[in-house]
């Protein structure tokens, strides 16, 4: 069956153009001259992709979309924008409507097109494989920002999907200003947000599936709600229920965690196998530590649950080593160099060095970090044919020993 795509625009030679271009490469069309004739067309069924103009009489586009995102039946299909205006401000509204793409006016027919077909492909079910064994789940934590919690937490599933050609899923739970979609560069059609008005006892795989953003490099990423004010209406329950079903079908969970030790916080470290606890070689970020690690022994978690990872976020000299183990009283396991030129370009373009720039010495330890926290059982058993990711890292470690 052809995917049938439908197109609103208030010019009807604009309607007629974008049409003949899709139905000549097969898709089944169906066109509105304005929103309320658009939202009719669904009492005949969904469309399995949507274009939307911007400029309309009765309700924008924008407008349109934030609708069809709130329709359980258009709520995760992929959305196009198309508009004469190209300002950075058109486009953050658009991906704030949950648009998962936005295009100005004019284009080429290909592009449209090529647009079209990634996102008819993105859109198939997001993790389908069942594995034999529950995730692993780690949680990145610190109670001070800007340690690097979200760009650890980032690439480290990246490296772990590369690795082992096994679903992964990074889950946003820093709720109130998380960036796991941004820094994938992935639009947030859908988040934590479409969960929260679910009851705790319809939560399961199926309805969280349907919230998942995939990557191209095959993490699954459940993203942080577009608004701070959605965020208060989860629960720890929720999140408890929502990890428990996406750890029976991904073999590893990524959690990027606020900076505080509120109920979804809490929630998220009892699920945690291994918690990594962030800080940077300065006074405060150590007193932080301190006061998460004294938090982690009244809670009960097992010290051997712990791990400390130093991440040198400044140029320049820092607390030694030596003396923030002795006063934290536990050793650094991993210690990531400053690496600031690389990681702010990659912020900035939504590019991981993980994904595109593998081989890099950014790129490289992120990876090599990532088969460090793997599961001994994959350790073991690699999968075959050897994942390039896997044979990346094998290849290290042999040039390691000569």
């Amino acid at each position: 069956m052809p995917a049938r795509i439908l197109i609103v625009d208030d010019n009807e030679m604009n309607l007629k153009m974008v049409s003949a271009i899709l139905a000549k490469e097969g898709y089944e069309t169906i066109t509105a001259l304005d929103a309320t004739r658009a939202l009719k067309t669904l009492d005949s069924g969904p469309p399995d992709l949507a274009i939307l103009d911007v400029m309309m009489p009765d309700m924008d586009g924008f407008e349109l979309c934030r609708r069809l995102r709130h329709r359980p039946d258009t709520a995760a299909i992929p959305i196009i924008i198309l508009t004469a205006l190209s300002e950075l401000d058109e486009r953050l509204k658009a991906f704030e409507a949950g648009a998962d793409d936005f295009m100005a006016k004019p284009f080429q027919p290909q592009e449209l097109v090529a647009r079209v077909k990634v996102l008819l492909r993105r859109a198939a079910p997001s993790v389908a494989a069942q594995p034999e064994a529950q995730a692993e789940v780690t949680a990145l934590f610190s109670l001070r920002g800007g340690v690097g919690v979200s760009t650890l937490a980032t690439n480290l599933s990246i490296g772990l999907a590369q690795i082992w050609a096994q679903p992964v899923a990074l889950v946003d739970l820093s709720l109130v200003n998380g960036v796991s979609a941004l820094m994938l560069d992935l639009p947030l059609r859908n988040s934590w947000a479409d969960l929260a008005n679910i009851k705790v006892e319809e939560i399961d795989q199926e309805v969280v599936n349907r919230v998942l953003l995939k990557h191209a490099s095959g993490v699954h990423v459940l993203a942080a709600p577009r608004r701070p004010e959605e965020a208060e209406l989860l629960s720890g329950e929720q999140v408890t229920r929502t990890l428990e079903a996406l750890s029976r079908q991904a073999h590893y969970l990524v959690l990027d965690l606020a900076h505080d030790f509120s109920e979804v916080t809490l929630a998220a470290l009892d699920q945690a196998d291994r918690i990594l606890l962030l800080l940077s070689p300065e006074l405060a970020a150590v007193r932080c530590a301190s006061i998460a690690l004294d938090a982690f022994r009244k809670i009960g978690y097992e010290a051997q649950k712990i791990h400390l990872v130093l991440n040198w976020t400044f140029k320049g000299k820092g607390l030694p080593r030596a003396e923030i183990e002795k006063t934290l009283g536990q050793k650094i396991e991993v210690v990531f160099p400053y690496a600031e030129d690389t990681l702010v370009a990659a912020l900035t373009l939504g590019k991981p060095p993980t994904f595109t720039e593998p081989t890099s010495p950014v790129g490289a330890l992120f990876e090599d970090l990532a088969y460090y926290w793997s599961k001994e059982e994959h350790k073991k058993n690699p999968p075959h044919p050897l994942p390039e990711g896997y044979m990346r890292v094998r290849e290290r470690a042999k040039a390691k020993q000569q």
